[in-house]
Order: C-alpha cells, then sequence, then structure tokens
C-alpha cells in the first residue's frame, strides 16, 4: 500500500478510506502530494535533546537549577533520594553550560 496515489477529488471514496485505514494500521499516513494523496510511511519520531531529557527529568522531580542547588548545599537537610535525584540531574546538565 506504500506510493499509493489517490487524486484529491477521490478523498470521499472507499479506496481513500481503505487507505486510511491501512495507514492506521500500519504506522503510515497519507501526504498531499500536488493533486495527490501518497501514502508514505509515518518517521520515527526524533530521539530527546539532552536539554529536553534535562527538563523532563526537572519537571517530573520538581528539581528546578535553584532548588537543585539549594538541595545539594551541605547541610541543606534533604533525604539521600532528593539528593540522589539532584545530583543526577546536575550530572546531565553540566555538559550543557560548558
Amino acid at each position: 500500500m506504500l506510493g499509493t496515489k489517490i487524486k484529491k477529488e477521490e478523498m470521499l471514496s472507499e479506496a481513500y478510506q481503505q487507505a486510511a485505514k491501512w495507514c492506521n494500521e500500519h504506522q503510515a499516513e497519507m501526504k498531499l502530494e500536488g493533486d495527490y494523496f501518497v501514502v508514505v510511511k509515518t518517521p520515527a519520531p526524533a530521539a530527546p535533546t539532552a536539554e529536553e531529557l534535562v527538563q523532563a527529568k526537572e519537571a517530573q522531580m520538581g528539581l528546578t537549577r535553584a532548588v537543585r542547588e539549594l538541595v545539594l548545599a551541605e547541610n541543606s537537610g534533604a533525604s539521600e533520594y532528593v539528593r540522589k535525584q539532584a545530583q543526577e540531574i546536575e550530572a546531565m546538565a553540566a555538559p550543557l553550560r560548558e
């Protein structure tokens, strides 16, 4: 089914509906190229950047850079678990600041 072309005017046709169903079942999509819809493989999502990984971990743990600095300060009173999480995020973020 990859590479199948369907004219734009035939958008309500049985062939279009079958192609759309096939796309949904096979990680494909119909891309508009000129006067045709063409069945193409859906590209794999891009891998997250290092910065996006750090941001996701910060959000997950609620540990922004400022909070991490407080947690990692001597005698902060933070639990060992929270300190470990802060250190992990710092290790990921440090190369981004260089």
